[in-house]
């Protein structure tokens, strides 16, 4: 008998007290009375009995950790009586003893709480971090080698995740019984439930949860990166199909296709093909629809030809004088009705890279680093006004809105607004040697002695690419497919390459071999019904080839 009153058990005397051997009251039964219960004049149910005796008061304990505990409805008028009767140091060393293992419980169950809280973060963390490491060391590997590889890390970390949460989880598990020994059972005979086991499923289970969350990420990141490096580029069996080819004397330039006109430059002459949408045979130019200037004693060198409203085209001639190195300009200031054109004499030693005829000005950009702008009088003639130094040989020009992208041999490209010249923030180390328009961007292809980049210049100004990088290109053009692809049609020492556009990058899709091409323009040809002709012309040894776009079978 482990009793600690006196006092008899009210229910062993019932005959239902579940404590048994542990009970804190009497079971003696030569001390016990009999006892009755009546009711009082409200009706309660009192006890009457000789020996003045009441019962000590008994919590059940309902719920877990430090949920408030409920008093037993027979007790509820006992409790002041029976505190009345021990002794008052009794009542106090039973309360110390009571309040005590609760409260080293709770603060060592709220330590151990935050350290292992703290451990789990600093093992989630390493965790983490040799997830990056292996990642970086196992990037060129397969797909299904990664994958494994994960899985196999996961375990790994997994069962030593759990065998130190398990160490850690005993010890808690250990000071939780001692704390916990010798206090009530809870309701029924099952006791009181573990706070700490279930705090720590609880982790577990989060901790599986982020660890599949993570794994879905790394492999959904890894499934990416194999898609992103395996692009599949389509290849196709034929994209440009030679239709015609035409031997032409001292031919220099193809100055572009105009007014239904497609205008090539010899050397002292400008002949003007004309290509209607709807053609007899098969033959692309015909001698017979051919309109040509001439200029006996002049030595051309390369012709702008300029659109303008009403149907009104700019062309201007630069030639030279035989034995002379001045740089001259030829103006006709609509082509195709005026055939008297205006000189400007001397204008520069070196070349003049490009001109622009707009509201009464003619610009000219020179290689000798200066912008010369001339102004139309009273009676139409031009005249020198002023001009600008850059203090850099231009290589390369184009009007791009209302400014002039203006490309320098050091690599530094330039916006000249007409008053002013505005350095882009970009230094390459090639120097621009063409520029083509594509809608809202610029295509710029750069060169050096041995190889070709072809960068993106962006709305923004930003600089993207290169797109290419490799064997030097001779030409460039780029002309849209039938089904509306953006094909970049590149011309190689031995061979002619046509790549398409795919994030940022250029992948062949077919090579023509054994073509040469020294320059390349585009020609597209609509009708009244918004159906369009595409092709290509190409020139090398004076010897001059058109290719038609094949629509994709």
């Amino acid at each position: 008998m482990n009793a600690k009153f006196d006092a008899p058990c009210r229910f062993y005397i019932q005959g239902n007290c579940r404590e048994g051997d542990q009970c804190k009251y009497s079971h003696d039964s030569s001390n016990i009375e009999k006892v009755n219960l009546v009711r009082d004049e409200k009706g309660k149910l009192n006890l009457k009995k000789n020996n003045d005796y009441q019962t000590q008061e008994r919590k059940f304990v309902r719920g877990r950790g430090r949920g408030r505990a409920q008093i037993d409805r027979y007790q509820e008028e006992e409790q002041t009586k029976d505190n009345n009767k021990i002794d008052k140091s009794d009542r106090i060393d039973l309360k110390q003893r009571q309040q005590q293992p609760k409260n080293s419980y709770e603060q060592k169950s709220g330590q151990r709480f935050g350290q292992q809280k703290e451990a789990n973060e600093n093992r989630q963390i390493k965790y983490k971090r040799d997830q990056n490491q292996d990642q970086q060391e196992n990037q060129n590997q397969q797909p299904v080698q990664r994958e494994k590889n994960i899985q196999e890390r996961n375990n790994v970390n997994s069962e030593r995740w759990q065998r130190n949460q398990d160490n850690d989880n005993g010890d808690d598990q250990q000071q939780f019984r001692q704390n916990t020994r010798g206090r009530g059972r809870g309701r029924g005979r099952g006791g009181r439930e573990n706070t700490f086991t279930k705090r720590d499923h609880i982790q577990d289970e989060e901790k599986e949860r982020t660890n599949q969350s993570e794994q879905q990420i790394e492999t959904v990141s890894i499934t990416k990166k194999v898609k992103k490096n395996e692009i599949q580029v389509k290849k196709r069996h034929q994209v440009l199909n030679l239709v015609q080819k035409k031997n032409i004397a001292n031919l220099i330039q193809i100055a572009g296709y105009h007014f239904q006109f497609l205008g090539i430059l010899r050397a002292d002459a400008i002949d003007f093909y004309q290509i209607p949408f709807k053609r007899n045979g098969n033959e692309i130019i015909d001698e017979e629809k051919k309109v040509t200037i001439s200029q006996t004693d002049k030595q051309f060198i390369s012709a702008f030809i300029q659109e303008h409203p009403n149907n009104e085209y700019t062309l201007i001639i630069q030639f030279q004088k035989e034995e002379e190195s001045f740089k001259n300009l030829m103006v006709f200031h609509n082509v195709f009705h005026q055939q008297c054109p205006q000189i400007i004499s001397d204008i520069s030693m070196k070349e003049i890279v490009y001109t622009n005829f707009e509201d009464g000005q003619l610009y000219t950009f020179c290689k000798d680093g200066l912008i010369r702008i001339f102004t139309q009088n009273d009676i139409g003639q031009l005249r020198y006004t002023q001009h600008y130094n850059v203090e850099q040989s231009m290589e390369s020009v184009i009007k791009v809105g209302s400014n002039f992208l203006i490309g320098m041999r050091s690599g530094q490209l330039y916006l000249f607004n007409g008053k002013i010249l505005t350095e882009i923030p970009y230094k390459f180390t090639q120097k621009c040697t063409q520029m083509i328009i594509d809608f809202n961007r610029v295509i710029l292809k750069m060169d050096d002695d041995i190889q070709t980049s072809i960068y993106i210049l962006s709305q923004n100004l930003e600089i993207i690419g290169p797109i290419y990088n490799g064997e030097k290109v001779i030409c460039l053009e780029l002309i849209k497919s039938y089904e509306s692809d953006k094909l970049f049609i590149l011309g190689f020492s031995e061979s002619v390459e046509i790549h398409t556009e795919i994030e940022n990058k250029l992948y062949p899709i077919n090579v023509m071999l054994h073509q040469r091409l020294m320059q390349m323009k585009k020609i597209e040809i609509t009708n009244e019904n918004m159906v369009t002709q595409k092709f290509i012309v190409g020139e090398c040894n004076e010897e001059m080839k058109i290719f038609s776009v094949v629509p994709e079978q």
